[in-house]
């Protein structure tokens, strides 16, 4: 008999430790506290939006988030499915940018409006051309070990490079000039 007392203490006490586990697991998962939303265009959307639903200044009639959304796509499609093809020219290098379906447009726009924002990074000369199949971006600098970084960091690591991402997005999230013109 005694013995029957502490299995059934012991399972009462199990199944307690249960319910209290799966009750912080409940206000774990609805801890307001968390930083990411599980998507990366998703977290970005809505770092942005709680930021201009916090900002009394917001002016409403301009915010386009739909516009953001639309370059996050190209963000994606150029990353994801862009193919790119690094080659030595005369004083610097020219990366060929391809591809083909919803990725041709995305690239025809992000790369341009990128390589504008690299004109001048460490002294580079950034031009780009369009192409049937995709863009022609070309870095022009005197310096071989500048030439080896870019070489190295391909075109996947420049799209990486410089501090106007995050205000890039904000500024369109905003209806803001980007790149010299309203998107």
């Amino acid at each position: 008999m005694q013995l029957s007392r502490v299995i059934v203490a012991g399972f009462v006490v199990l199944s307690l430790m249960r319910v209290h586990a799966d009750e912080a697991h409940h206000e774990h998962a609805a801890d307001p506290h968390l930083q990411q939303s599980g998507q990366a265009a998703f977290a970005a959307i809505q770092e942005i939006v709680q930021r201009l639903d916090a900002d009394p200044n917001t002016d409403w009639s301009k915010v386009n988030i739909d516009r953001l959304r639309a370059h996050l796509l190209d963000m994606n499609e150029v990353v994801m499915n862009a193919k790119s093809d690094v080659q030595d020219v005369a004083g610097g290098v020219l990366i060929k940018v391809t591809g083909s379906g919803s990725v041709l447009p995305a690239i025809q726009r992000m790369i341009p409006a990128h390589a504008s924002m690299m004109n001048g990074y460490r002294d580079w000369r950034s031009v780009t051309e369009l192409t049937d199949d995709g863009v022609s971006w070309t870095l022009f600098t005197s310096s071989a070990s500048e030439r080896t970084r870019i070489r190295g960091l391909g075109l996947f690591g420049l799209l990486t490079l410089g501090a106007h991402h995050a205000p890039h997005h904000w500024a369109m999230a905003k209806g803001e000039m980007v790149h010299g013109r309203e998107k």
